[in-house]
């Protein structure tokens, strides 16, 4: 399939991706999910950080999710493509919703700190692996939903609803948890997601291709991984994608780490300040998906891909120094450094809807329907070992300072979306 759209493809209205039960259902679920896991993605690093005071113990936080991916996301794609894809997505959502919830009982446990820490972590990283089953399924059946004209336009009306979702969610995330504490944070994790596992389940799939998948020969999970693996190697945009996918997530990796201690320590700010930084990721992004939508859904996917990276890293890199500046010339207020750094985040959350998006619809446009899941578990895995090895770096701010880190890894990705532009296979896809 090509890797860019035709001209009578290029702009889908949303309205027409809406008049899809099947996605209207899908996509009003994962919003009502996403704005919950916003509540633990605030909540865990908080209660870690109270507990802890410690930078290597939010990268070990982070990392121990990311390594569940890491893990877990090459046999979740197969088995994706194997199972009933809407069954996976409904029993993804009912035990993630059973482990938020018993995360509620870990203060009340009598253990040690270490303890609790253990058992943290543990619902952590069975919450993350479970997710990897629930992602290839989604943008597996996101092309069962929709014509195949209008995956840019599902795509983008897709990651922007969650990316504004998550803005909402950050902020009110910050707010109950400053006001009221973190355990009720878990509680409404855990309910949105059965109110997401019910949505699923009202869905009513076409049953023919469903149904051909099911009854076909199945290879081992082993085989199905060589041939993801292969289908890559044999696509150039594929492959092009995953090499950028081992190089700009260790700066990922490290900056989601370390977001809090800059929230707390740079910017001044609690809780709110921290929900309000990660909120503004999910309003550039959902901008930055609109925009594409509107007036780029026809970009060349590899320079929109790399293009993106860049943007990211500019963003984090102004968003960073400039507060840092003004703190070591004159006597600021938190206020006014969060005025100066908040907007150049945004701009780099907008930047960054290219890469979410690019990633996804370069994956369903070039590779066959039955493999979506596992090519898509490629890229993911390639992504999760570098996000792995960045969060692992994380302790280097306790020595280094968390201003100093951040703009390194600023500088990181804007030196591999400017290598990724070098590459033939991302200038021509």
């Amino acid at each position: 399939m090509s890797s860019a759209l035709s001209s009578s493809e290029t702009i889908v209205p949303q309205r027409h991706v809406l008049a899809s039960r099947n996605f209207r259902l899908l996509w009003l679920g994962q919003a009502i999910s996403t704005f919950g896991d916003k509540f633990s993605e605030i909540a865990i690093p908080i209660m870690v950080y109270t507990i802890t005071g410690s930078a290597v113990q939010l990268g070990l936080a982070f990392l121990t999710q990311t390594l569940a991916a890491l893990i877990f996301g090459l046999f979740a794609g197969v088995i994706a493509d194997r199972w009933n894809r809407q069954r996976t997505m409904i029993w993804s959502d009912v035990i993630r919703a059973i482990f938020i919830f018993a995360i509620l009982f870990v203060p009340l446990l009598p253990l040690t700190i270490t303890g609790q820490l253990v058992v943290l972590y543990t619902l952590s990283f069975i919450i993350a692996a479970v997710k990897q089953f629930f992602l290839p399924a989604k943008i597996a059946t996101i092309p069962e939903t929709v014509g195949e004209g209008q995956l840019m336009a599902a795509n983008s009306l897709d990651q922007s609803t969650m990316t504004l979702i998550g803005f909402l969610g950050f902020a009110a995330a910050g707010l109950l948890v400053e006001w009221v504490g973190v355990q009720s944070a878990f509680v409404i994790d855990g309910f949105t997601f059965l109110v997401s596992a019910l949505f699923i389940l009202l869905m009513r799939l076409p049953q023919t291709e469903s149904a051909a998948a099911e009854a076909a020969p199945k290879p081992d999970v082993i085989a199905g991984i060589r041939a993801g693996f292969a289908h890559v190697w044999q696509s150039p945009i594929l492959k092009g994608t995953v090499l950028l996918s081992l190089i700009a997530p260790l700066a990922v990796g490290a900056t989601q780490a370390l977001l809090l201690i800059f929230a707390r320590h740079v910017l001044g700010a609690g809780a709110i300040g921290f929900g309000l930084l990660e909120g503004v990721f999910g309003l550039g992004i959902a901008c930055g998906a609109y925009i594409l939508a509107r007036f780029a859904a026809d970009a060349p996917r590899g320079r929109l891909l790399a293009g993106g990276v860049i943007g990211m890293g500019v963003g984090q890199f102004l968003g960073v120094l400039l507060p840092l500046w003004l703190a070591s010339q004159h006597e600021t207020t938190t206020t006014l450094l969060m005025a100066v750094s908040l907007p150049f985040f945004f701009l780099g959350a907008v930047c960054n809807a290219a890469v979410f998006i690019g990633i996804r619809t370069i994956v369903q446009e070039n590779a066959p329907r039955p493999m979506i899941g596992r090519v898509f578990s490629v890229i993911m895995v390639v992504s999760s070992m570098a996000i792995a090895a960045g969060a692992s770096l994380a302790g280097l701010a306790d020595w280094l300072g968390v201003g100093v880190m951040l703009i390194i890894w600023s500088v990181v990705l804007v030196a591999s979306g400017v290598l990724a532009l070098t590459w033939k296979t991302f200038r021509e896809a």
